[in-house]
């Protein structure tokens, strides 16, 4: 053994596997027919355990059947207007007729009861007007064994009797029913429903026959066993057989259709003995077994080629994979370090290879490191000194331009030329302002003045050629983004007022509109053309910049649905000839912290 095991050990790695599946393979199938075989005989042993309780089931079905059916009776037994109906003698025909007509009848009770399909009354009376429902006894009904019966037994009897109405066999309730002398009148018959008795058997797979009194079959699924016939089987003792449940032996008749479970019951210890006979078709059990027997068949079968199949393919891979890495081990032994792409996989051969790249890479790493150390410390100190520039010239160019405004507007101011130093300080202004933003919001009344030092610098430029008005019913003190309407006032001036022969009109007006700041600015320019419009709509859309006009616009559409939402930004309405509505859409209530604002300002780096 021990010379077999390690001759095996000696063997290549295809060999090992493929030994390795056949140990687990062949344990597994014997296992699994030793449990196939048990499973067939608890599936088998279940099935008849499940008939003895199907037997139970139906047994306590039908009595609470045969229960609401003798209430109903009963009910009908005792109707106070059926009893005169019986025990009175009245004058003449008119007479029966107008009480029939007037009082409760049989009808009045079939409609009551679906489990009651008719009711007939058997009475001998002399001078009573006679129906469907009330009927003579005849000397052939008088002789007849279930009359004789009812007759004989002060309870209630169950038999299985012909309707008198149409001519088929149901289960019957009969009593015999008195005067109130206490003679007897005849007996009364309630015919059961056939369709009530079959809902006993909703949804069962399984063949059945019910019987009464002395083998009489008032239901029965299987061919052969016809309503109205005595079936009696061989092997079943009625006399002997009441609650309990009994296998018939394989010389029955029923036995050859499957197997049989009969039961008998006296029906509330009155005499009324009724049968089940239960039947199980034996292909429930031969079905299941044989599948289930084909199905492990073919289980195991597929999982043993499975199984050979896969230690075939996996140990051809793992082969395949092993001599990879020795020839890139080779190859860096060698002094080649140019290696092949990585292995697929995340096994231990895949991290030997990784760790075998990691090893070139860092051999490769110490050749080259003084060279990228020298490169990397000049990048270092030229990015250094472009930053200082930068920060230099930030410092500066914004004191020279002040400098240099206030000088011009000195020398206009010495030389009596007060217009133009006006226009120079409100250049400056205007100047000191664009370059002071910060990442923080400004009031309302701030950034009116802002785009009013700008209206006023346009103003003297165009002359009596541009006039402004703005009309503000919004507090302010409110909260605005930086920059958001002198854009708009100076995209009315470049694209509206210029180009136009008349002259330019520009109205700012700013209020409340439901829980919204509106802000429009209105010029009668010369509008902007339809394709132009839709091409402008689409840029605020994308917030597209790429083309390098209308910029400003869509920062500050992009500004604003960044910081407020996606609910909130700018409009336009234009028509030819006529001028532009520009509306900026902003919340009533605003957060005013600063940190909002720098957050805006951060996402608008990142993305720029």
């Amino acid at each position: 053994m021990f010379k077999l095991i390690k001759r095996l050990l000696d063997t290549n790695i295809r060999t090992k596997l493929v030994a390795m599946c056949i140990v687990v393979i062949v344990p597994v199938f014997a296992a699994g027919i030793y449990l196939i075989i048990n499973t067939i005989n608890l599936l088998q042993e279940n099935i008849v355990n499940e008939a003895f309780s199907d037997a139970d089931a139906l047994k306590t079905r039908l009595k609470d059947t045969l229960y609401t059916t003798s209430a109903a009776a009963e009910r009908i037994y005792l109707d106070e207007d059926i009893n005169v109906l019986l025990n009175n003698d009245f004058a003449d025909e008119s007479d029966y007729r107008n009480y029939y007509r007037n009082h409760k009848t049989v009808a009045n009770y079939l409609n009551a009861y679906s489990q009651i399909v008719d009711i007939t009354f058997y009475i001998d009376k002399e001078n009573f007007l006679y129906n469907t429902d009330f009927r003579r006894i005849t000397n052939e009904i008088r002789s007849s064994y279930w009359f004789d019966d009812a007759m004989k037994y002060s309870t209630p009897r169950w038999q299985v009797l012909k309707s008198p109405n149409d001519g088929s066999y149901y289960l019957s309730y009969i009593r015999q029913v008195y005067a109130n002398d206490g003679s007897s009148l005849g007996a009364m018959v309630v015919y059961v429903s056939p369709e009530w008795i079959e809902g006993l058997m909703k949804d069962e797979i399984f063949n059945v026959i019910f019987a009464v009194q002395n083998g009489m079959v008032f239901y029965s699924n299987m061919e052969g066993y016809e309503l109205g016939k005595v079936f009696i089987s061989p092997d079943f003792d009625i006399s002997k057989g009441v609650n309990d449940n009994m296998e018939l032996s394989d010389e029955c008749p029923l036995t050859k259709n499957g197997y049989t479970i009969a039961s008998c019951f006296d029906y509330e210890n009155t005499g009324n003995l009724f049968q089940i006979y239960l039947v199980k078709p034996y292909a429930l059990v031969t079905g299941a077994t044989r599948e289930l027997s084909l199905g492990y068949i073919w289980y195991m079968t597929l999982c043993f080629l499975l199984s050979m199949l896969i230690a075939v393919l996996f140990t051809a891979y793992f082969v395949r994979r092993i001599k990879f890495l020795r020839d890139q081990m080779h190859k860096v032994a060698i002094g080649d370090f140019r290696l092949d792409e990585q292995i697929n996989g995340d096994d231990e051969i895949n991290e030997l290879y990784r760790d075998l790249q990691i090893m070139v890479k860092s051999m490769q790493q110490l050749i080259n490191e003084a060279y990228e150390a020298k490169i990397q410390s000049e990048t270092f100190k030229l990015n250094q000194m472009e930053a200082e520039f930068k920060t230099l010239a930030s410092q500066i160019n914004p004191h020279f331009l002040y400098n240099t405004l206030e000088t011009i507007r000195m020398k206009a101011y010495v030389n009596n030329d007060k217009e133009t130093a006006d226009l120079v300080k409100k250049l400056g202004k205007f100047m000191r302002r664009c370059l002071e933003v910060k990442n923080s919001l400004v009031t309302l009344e701030s950034e009116l003045e802002f785009t009013k030092s700008y209206l006023e610098l346009q103003s003297a430029r165009f002359g009596d050629k541009v006039s402004y008005t703005i009309e503000n019913e919004v507090d302010p003190q409110y909260k605005i983004l930086p920059l958001v309407i002198q854009p708009i006032v100076e995209n009315a001036f470049v694209h509206g007022i210029e180009s136009s022969k008349s002259n330019g009109v520009i109205k700012i007006k700013i209020g409340y509109k439901k829980d919204s700041v509106v802000i429009e600015v209105i010029d009668n320019g010369q509008g902007i053309p339809d394709d132009k419009m839709s091409e402008l709509r689409w840029k605020l859309e994308e917030n597209d910049t790429s083309s390098g006009k209308s910029i400003g616009l869509t920062n500050v559409n992009k500004r604003i649905k960044m910081y407020h939402g996606e609910s909130y930004g700018l409009t336009f309405s234009s028509e030819t000839g006529k001028g532009t509505r520009v509306r900026i859409t902003l919340p009533k209530d605003v957060d005013g912290e600063d940190t909002a604002v720098k957050e805006l300002a951060e996402k608008e780096s990142v993305n720029n």
